[in-house]
């Protein structure tokens, strides 16, 4: 029997089975997630190592060459791309279609072992990262005021707005860039460490070491159990002064006698205005598999009902790739209809 005449012969069946297609597409089409990209792994992998305050030169011949000489024979790596800049050494591995990121990422870091050791020991940790298309923030929101300085405003965006954010549903992170972050400038006397022999490398060691909270066991009282620490980070400038670095034949010899303790911020290298007035800005990244669109309606909301609640600072959207996702839907619909 021909698929159209049992098309007429059964047309409740029929009705049937175009409703559960129907239905299926249906709930298919409210749980498709929408996004401005494809989610696509793109087989890459990263490894930075900072090393601050060391000039690019210094970086290729202590970081960057030793990365380079360890993980060039990565097995599947097709191109290796470095880059040496002020305080960081940056190689990006991109490997054939096809090679399993995973085992990749494993052969790396066990490369990366091997080289640890051929590394400056002042350098930071290496860092290896995936390259995350998805992990690209969605906005940009900018944050300007009228009474805040750029330290109070940064210190503001990150203590508070950027928490806000990142409370709505599907956020996965929020960077905040922009403003000046607040610094404590310790300027040695050239002239009173050497008359005292004392090495930068002591000094920075004592206020590395008294500038944290340490546990100092437990108190037992009972059928209660106390547990103490002493809390001795610095709360104030004159706590630094007054630290002492070294006692010479019986006498203190405090941070404040061979240095001066500034309470200041950190070179200004960028401006950032939003509106023609210094701001911050805020850059929210989504969780994968998200939906943009539902995740951007959510900021939008947080960032309306921060402006009512926070009065003293004005919160608007930069950039949005809702919005062009918004318009290919409509695209969509139109020439569907």
């Amino acid at each position: 029997m021909s698929i159209p005449r049992l098309a007429i012969q059964r047309p409740v069946m029929m009705f049937m089975l175009s409703a559960v297609v129907v239905l299926l597409g249906a709930i298919s089409l409210t749980k498709l997630p929408v996004d401005l990209m494809p989610d696509v792994t793109y087989p890459s992998i990263t490894v930075r190592v900072g090393y601050g305050g060391v000039g690019p030169e210094e970086i290729e011949q202590l970081i960057v060459r030793p990365l380079e000489q360890s993980l060039a024979a990565v097995p599947g790596l097709e191109q290796l791309n470095s880059t040496a800049a002020e305080g960081s050494g940056t190689v990006r591995l991109n490997f054939a279609w096809g090679v399993d990121l995973n085992d990749a990422a494993d052969e790396v870091r066990t490369r990366m072992d091997r080289v640890r050791g051929r590394l400056p020991t002042e350098a930071d940790p290496p860092s290896i990262s995936k390259f995350d298309a998805s992990a690209s923030p969605i906005m940009t929101v900018g944050v300007e005021s009228d009474k805040y300085d750029r330290v109070a405003l940064r210190e503001l965006a990150e203590s508070d707005l950027a928490r806000r954010l990142e409370r709505v549903e599907g956020v996965a992170s929020v960077t905040v860039d922009g403003g000046i972050r607040r610094q404590i400038r310790v300027e040695l006397s050239k002239e009173k460490i050497t008359a005292l022999d004392l090495s930068v490398d002591r000094i920075i060691s004592v206020i590395r070491t008294e500038n944290q909270n340490v546990p100092l066991g437990e108190i037992i009282e009972g059928d209660t159990n106390f547990l103490l620490r002493s809390q001795s980070e610095f709360q104030s400038v004159d706590q630094i002064r007054d630290l002492v670095v070294l006692t010479k034949g019986g006498v203190p010899i405090y941070l404040r006698d061979i240095a001066e303790v500034r309470d200041s911020t950190e070179d200004l290298r960028s401006f950032l205005r939003i509106n023609g007035k210094p701001g911050v800005r805020m850059r929210v990244s989504k969780q994968s598999g998200k939906n943009t669109v539902a995740i951007a309606e959510g900021v939008r909301k947080e960032v309306e009902r921060t402006n009512r609640e926070v009065p003293s600072v004005h919160l608007s959207l930069v950039v949005d790739s809702a919005v062009y996702i918004h318009r290919s839907i409509d695209s969509v619909k139109e020439h569907a209809m």
